[in-house]
């Protein structure tokens, strides 16, 4: 397996932003080493020269590097404490009317496990069709998938038990079927989501946003960079809206002097914006 340095990693993100314009060079240099090793074993390249070849040679790779630089969250109906609370006090206690042009933004899917998470949610408590959901990927490798609705069958069995432990209302087997020994989700719940193909730093974010779920990806970014994404995010939320990320991720407030986040929920690390 490849072994990259500093030199190599900052050789790599020079390079990806001459070519395409994306700028990785505030992302957390552990995490992006460790990334970036795995998309060179997995291509099964023998050198940095290599990734760099590939790297320069247009579009399609770049899609596809994209869509591998990110770890996907493919467990559906993850912390199942989370989707309870969604369900039974932030929907239940909304107001009818704060229902017109609701949005909800994913701005970070690979997967789309959250997506056809909150889908589900949404259809069992007959808001499905009443609101807005934004989608929105970094490739369009990741949009196709979604779209498909794949699934991988080994995450079957864990998505099936967090289904239970949110307590769903009919069987999980509703929502998918084997299809040539592949498991194929319900592609009927994502009719109406809007999907956008984004830049790492969500320049087609949409606007007026009442929820965003951003979990799990703060470990991306360093500090300096954290900051900017949580501005940029909050400047994405209308009056009072809400932000979800993960439960191992905090925002540190002190560090945010020109973005105001209430924590809400601790447990579940659920910010709402205050002014």
């Amino acid at each position: 397996m490849v072994e990259l340095g500093i030199v190599d990693i900052r050789e790599i993100v020079r390079l990806i932003k001459k070519v395409h314009n994306y700028d990785f060079s505030n992302f957390a240099l552990t995490s992006l080493k460790y990334r970036l090793e795995k998309l060179i074993a997995k291509n099964n390249l023998l050198s940095t020269e290599s990734l760099f070849h590939k790297l320069s040679e247009g579009q399609d790779f770049f899609d596809s590097f994209l869509n591998d630089l990110f770890v996907p969250s493919t467990e559906m109906l993850r912390d199942p404490s989370l989707w309870r609370w969604l369900r039974e006090d932030y929907f239940q206690k909304l107001p009818s009317k704060k229902l017109d042009n609701f949005k909800i933004w994913i701005p970070h899917c690979i997967s789309g496990a959250e997506l056809y998470s909150m889908c589900i949610l949404l259809k069992e408590i007959n808001l499905l069709k009443k609101v807005r959901i934004i989608a929105s990927s970094y490739s369009q490798k990741s949009i196709d998938y979604i779209k498909s609705g794949k699934y991988p069958l080994k995450k079957l069995e864990v998505s099936i038990e967090n289904y239970k432990r949110f307590n769903g209302e009919y069987s999980f087997n509703n929502y998918y079927e084997i299809i040539n020994n592949e498991a194929i989700r319900d592609r009927s719940l994502i009719s109406n989501v809007e999907f956008i193909k984004d830049d790492i730093t969500f320049n087609k974010a949409p606007g007026n946003v009442k929820l965003i779920l951003f979990r799990n990806v703060m470990i991306y970014y360093n500090p300096s960079e954290k900051n900017k994404i949580l501005e940029r995010l909050s400047n994405t939320m209308s009056a009072s809206g809400h932000l979800i990320i993960g439960t191992k991720e905090t925002i540190n407030l002190s560090n945010t002097p020109d973005i105001s986040f209430e924590l809400i929920n601790d447990n579940e690390s659920i910010y709402k914006r205050s002014f």
